[in-house]
């Protein structure tokens, strides 16, 4: 009877069935030792790996450090170039005024001494201040101005709603139409504490530079070329007319 070798000290009877193989001491042993051999081969694979991982790690973060260095450079020199940009405009400008000066020098028949001529800059340029000081100024009236008359319509709509104020004796009613009287008669109050004044000719004489006449009509009451009817209020801010009157203006008696 063969055995077959038990890695724990034990023997036990082989049996003769196909398929069994016999591990000898030795071979057990020798199957031992290369597994200690993998086994530390693969330890010293893992060590040259963190190695290598480690040295990865350290040229990332080198890498990323001349990222910053350079960037930060590239930033010094954007700088760099706008200022030098700068310089150059401001030299144009200085040469210019210099070429200027030199040119007014040449051209004094005086001889006007340098404080003469400081003078005459000085005035120059408090001219050039009052100008652009007035430009401003003219800007943001016109931009009021602007603002202003696109708020007029919604008095086109309070007054349109009151025309065609339905006649009723119902409380509700009454009392909606009172709120949109009296919205119109605060809106129109904002207007006025801005300096708008509204324009209505009724029956006053005909005026090209307030009025807008879409129209012309006979009147017994009315005399010619005075207004007959408003069909729209005008409105202006001081004697500048934000919006003409739309007027129609009466032409006198009708004629047999």
């Amino acid at each position: 009877m063969t055995y077959s070798y038990d890695p724990f000290g034990a023997s036990r009877p082989r049996g003769r069935q196909s398929g069994n193989v016999v591990i000898t001491p030795a071979e057990f042993q020798k199957m031992q030792q290369i597994v200690q051999e993998l086994g530390a081969r693969l330890e010293q694979e893992l060590a040259k790996n963190k190695e290598l991982q480690a040295g990865l790690d350290q040229q990332t973060k080198e890498l990323h450090h001349t990222r910053q260095e350079v960037e930060i450079k590239d930033e010094a020199l954007r700088r760099q170039s706008e200022h030098q940009k700068q310089l150059e405009t401001e030299i144009v400008f200085v040469r210019a005024a210099l070429a200027e000066a030199q040119e007014r020098l040449a051209a004094d028949p005086e001889g006007a001494t340098w404080q003469e001529r400081y003078a005459r800059l000085q005035a120059e340029m408090d001219n050039l201040r009052k100008r652009w000081e007035q430009r401003s100024i003219d800007e943001t009236a016109e931009n009021r101005r602007r603002v202003l008359a696109d708020m007029l319509p919604l008095a086109d709509h309070l007054d349109l709603a009151l025309q065609h104020q339905p006649q009723s004796d119902n409380v509700q009613v009454r009392n909606f139409v009172g709120n949109i009287d009296a919205t119109r008669r605060a809106f129109l109050e904002t207007l006025r504490r801005y300096g708008v004044e509204r324009i209505e000719p009724t029956h006053q004489l005909f005026d090209p530079t307030r009025h807008e006449a879409i129209g012309q009509t006979p009147s017994a009451d009315v005399p010619a070329d005075h207004v007959a009817l408003v069909t729209q209020a005008g409105y202006a801010e001081g004697d500048r007319i934000l919006r003409p009157a739309r007027v129609i203006v009466s032409s006198g008696p009708a004629t047999a």
